[in-house]
């Protein structure tokens, strides 16, 4: 374990000793999508409060920024823990097993995630199993999310004409039957039909053409789709790139773990409608 102090690293050796009235405690921290800035004053202060901060680098979060500019006690990176090409899985199990050690070690330790915990961060469910097991006590702290960034970025309020958030493998393994005047928000794409983290090459084992033909099944061949990359930047345009739903393979050199796939739904001019519901909603 190394501490880092204005960018020198010295090491530092702490014990815990666990009391069964002292659950080591595990703060799963939302990080948002534009690094310093999103972060909310209720993440900084849980951050704080940790003995330890478990966090993932991205864009200006960084070891040095966590230490001499937000002033938490220590950090350590989580990076090396998740390899390139190797099964979700075993990258999971690595996370896990050092966030369990580090908060048995130190008594309280945060973990810095980009986004929001709840939205995509599959192995957050496994603390809760640990929790339930007496082994951690797990909080949850709110980030913002990238489906909350993609909408002001397209400017779209999900609620006026209905919109889904799904997973693509999701999607494709239950066989969900799509409503196509949805908007439909599907993330990783970047992973279709392979459980590998290929962030360094997401099209190497990338079966994108799984999903356009489950697609297809419910929308036309010619409707364009956007894929989408909620920008570090505010006001810079989130679309990467747009093309017909039957061409999606040609946009998967731009696809990245941070990208997902954006369906505006059909719009029907003559959508039927219940007309009795529609006169309670006009009664004065």
């Amino acid at each position: 374990m190394n501490r880092v102090v204005s960018g020198k690293v010295e090491p530092v050796r702490r014990s815990y000793n666990k009391s069964k009235n002292n659950i080591p405690k595990v703060y799963v921290v939302g990080a948002g999508v534009r690094g310093r800035k999103h972060l909310t004053l209720e993440a900084i202060s849980y951050l704080r409060k940790a003995s330890l901060v478990l966090f993932f680098p991205f864009e200006s979060i960084s070891s040095e920024w966590l230490v001499d500019g937000l002033g938490v006690s220590m950090v350590e990176s989580l990076a090396p823990l998740y390899q390139d090409g190797a099964v979700d899985a075993e990258n999971y199990k690595r996370i896990i097993n050092r966030i369990i050690s580090a908060a048995q070690e130190f008594g309280s330790v945060a973990v810095l995630v980009p986004g929001h915990p709840r939205v995509g961060v599959s192995w957050v469910r496994e603390l809760e199993r640990r929790e339930l097991e007496g082994q951690i006590q797990i909080l949850v702290v709110d980030g913002i999310s990238s489906f909350d960034t993609m909408i002001t970025d397209l400017g779209l309020d999900p609620l006026e004409n209905g919109a889904v958030v799904v997973d693509a493998n999701r999607l494709l393994l239950y066989r969900l039957q799509l409503d196509p005047r949805l908007d439909y928000y599907i993330y990783h794409i970047c992973s279709v039909g392979t459980s590998r983290t290929n962030y360094s090459n997401p099209a190497l084992d990338n079966k994108l053409h799984y999903l356009k033909q489950w697609l297809l099944q419910s929308f036309p061949s010619n409707h364009e789709v956007m894929l989408i990359q909620s920008s570090t930047i505010q006001g810079k345009s989130s679309v990467l790139a747009t093309c017909p739903l039957q061409e999606l393979e040609n946009i998967s050199s731009l696809i990245t773990f941070a990208t997902s796939l954006f369906l505006p739904g059909l719009r029907i001019s003559s959508k039927p409608i219940d007309k009795e519901f529609l006169a309670l909603l006009a009664e004065k």
